[in-house]
């Protein structure tokens, strides 16, 4: 679901207090410094931009709406945020987060150097997450400069594990996630008919999730009428009568996401594509027995010898799922070999999907939360293609 996106977050900018608290944070605080205390770093730096914030957002939960923003976290003493806007922005941006300290700035470095003059902070060790890699060159070499000489570590793994299960605040938010994609799903079923344009089918359902406040949305198809290209954004060609269409939708609330994908008929569907949309139930239906506490995210690969080649390939090129939650794609990632066990708390989307000439087509992905008795649907459990009368 990564596409091609806007300079500018243009979504529902706000921090919804009741759904996360400022508690929330505060524990997550001491598991970060918890972390570093034990790797003996004095100071963590977490960047995120308008692109891919998750590890800003789990930490700050600041949204960029351009550019970028570094969360400077001392092991002793409180967080500061530094954000490269306009000091004008400087009170807005204060209410999209719990830090206290906002600093408003051109260049990161420099906000960064107040920070720690204002603590009489001299770092020896410094973590980093999604700095060095996502940062621009000239940032980056300001920075290292104002940090003068510390070791420089990659600290990503801290955060990675501590996002991995997710609290019942964040479960409820991935919940509420999928319930407006499933509303704006119904709003895109009911504009799709043959002779209406792509973009406007996929608009119907923008249109709604943006009304229920989500601050980000993300649609992509693929038709039966071109089967060697898979899923790709909307575009101005109109659908015809007998296609089949693939539709994945994704949105963000609160800057958590969902994703649900499925399967359309426009008029009643031949044998052969009822053919590949049993075969993508069968499937999906072995991912959902196959995904249970302590097993390992590669077991969704076990089966896929008894798929066709070409379906096997495409499968492998969606991926069958992972997680879901700050990130649209975030860890565990079902049916890779650097598999970790799957806990109570993670929130997964599961994935079956493939596209092409000698393969047929079909998708079905939905969201679930693991329990201990299992997997449990954050959406209602429909695996059934949407027929449309033509």
């Amino acid at each position: 679901m990564d596409t091609l996106h806007t300079v500018l977050n243009r979504g529902c900018s706000i921090w919804e207090r009741d759904s996360l608290s400022e508690s929330e944070f505060r524990g997550r605080l001491d598991k970060i410094k918890a972390g570093m205390k034990e790797r003996g770093v004095d100071l963590l730096l977490v960047y995120g931009d308008s692109w891919r914030y998750g590890h800003l957002a789990f930490v700050s939960h600041f949204i960029p709406k351009n550019r970028g923003a570094l969360a400077a976290i001392p092991l002793a003493g409180e967080p500061a945020l530094v954000v490269q806007e306009p000091s004008r922005n400087n009170p807005f941006s204060k209410t999209l987060t719990w830090i206290d300290e906002v600093r408003s700035v051109g260049q990161f470095a420099q906000g960064l150097g107040d920070a720690l003059k204002a603590r009489q902070l001299k770092p020896g060790r410094v973590g980093l997450v999604s700095v060095e890699q996502q940062l621009n060159i000239r940032e980056w070499n300001g920075l290292v400069k104002t940090l003068d000489g510390a070791e420089l570590s990659d600290l990503s793994d801290l955060l990675i594990s501590l996002r991995l299960v997710k609290s019942a605040a964040e479960q409820a938010l991935v919940k509420k996630s999928a319930s407006i994609l499933e509303r704006a799903l119904e709003f895109l079923r009911r504009e799709l008919r043959a002779g209406r344009k792509e973009h406007e089918i996929a608009a119907a359902a923008e249109r709604e999730a943006r009304r229920q406040g989500v601050e980000d949305f993300r649609c992509m198809l693929a038709r039966s009428a071109e089967p060697d290209i898979g899923l790709r954004p909307p575009g101005p060609s109109a659908v015809n009568k007998g296609e089949r269409l693939l539709v994945a939708v994704a949105a963000s609330y609160q800057r958590y996401w969902a994703e649900i994908g499925r399967t359309f008929f426009l008029g009643k569907p031949a044998p052969e594509s009822s053919k590949s949309h049993d075969l993508a139930k069968g499937l999906f239906r072995k991912l959902v027995e196959g995904a249970k506490v302590g097993s390992s995210s590669a077991v969704a690969a076990t089966f896929l010898s008894e798929v066709p080649v070409a379906a096997r390939n495409s499968l492998a090129a969606y991926g069958l799922g992972n997680g879901i939650g700050l990130d649209m794609s975030e860890g565990p990632f079902l049916g890779r070999e650097d598999s970790v066990k799957l806990q109570p708390g993670m929130t997964l989307t599961l994935r079956v999907c493939f596209s092409g000439e000698d393969c047929g087509s079909a998708l079905i992905s939905r969201p679930f939360l693991m329990s201990a008795n299992g997997l449990q649907p954050l959406a209602k459990p429909v695996e059934e293609p949407v027929l449309i009368e033509a």
